[in-house]
C-alpha cells in the first residue's frame, strides 16, 4: 500500500472553508428616518428571537419635522430585525416595521399631528 499525503494547498483550502462556515454570512441594515410628527421620537433597530424577547441593535433620537439615521452592520444573516419607533406621549405600543438588509427608508407620522396620537410607520421610497 502507499501512503499518499494531502497537500498543503487542500488543507489551506479545507481550513478557510471551515472558517467561512463557523462565521457565516453577515449583513448590514439602514433605516432613513423621517419625523414628520410635533415631537422628539427614538427609532430602533431592534433583533426579535423565537423567545418573545427583544434586542436593541441601535437607537437614534430624531428631532421634530426632521431626518435621521440608524443602522447597525455586520448582523448575522437570518436574524430577524425591525424598526421600532416610540415617542413620550405615545398612548400606545411602539410602532414596528419588518427590515430587509440595506437601506429602507421610513416616514413617521401620528394621528391628528398631535403629541397624544398613535405613531405609524410608511415604508416609502428613496428620494
Amino acid at each position: 500500500m502507499s501512503s499518499r499525503s494531502i497537500s498543503p494547498v487542500v488543507v489551506l483550502s479545507l481550513a478557510s472553508s471551515l472558517a467561512v462556515a463557523l462565521t457565516g454570512c453577515t449583513v448590514g441594515y439602514t433605516a432613513d428616518v423621517r419625523n414628520d410628527t410635533a415631537q422628539p421620537v427614538v427609532a430602533y433597530l431592534v433583533r426579535g428571537d423565537s423567545s418573545g424577547q427583544s434586542n436593541a441593535l441601535a437607537l437614534q433620537r430624531i428631532a421634530p419635522n426632521s431626518r435621521g439615521e440608524v443602522s447597525r452592520y455586520n448582523v448575522p444573516d437570518g436574524w430577524k430585525v425591525f424598526l421600532q419607533v416610540d415617542a413620550q406621549a405615545n398612548p400606545g405600543y411602539p410602532a414596528q416595521l419588518d427590515m430587509y438588509p440595506g437601506l429602507t427608508v421610513v416616514r413617521v407620522t401620528q394621528d391628528g399631528n398631535l403629541p397624544t396620537g398613535k405613531i405609524h410607520l410608511e415604508r416609502i421610497s428613496r428620494d
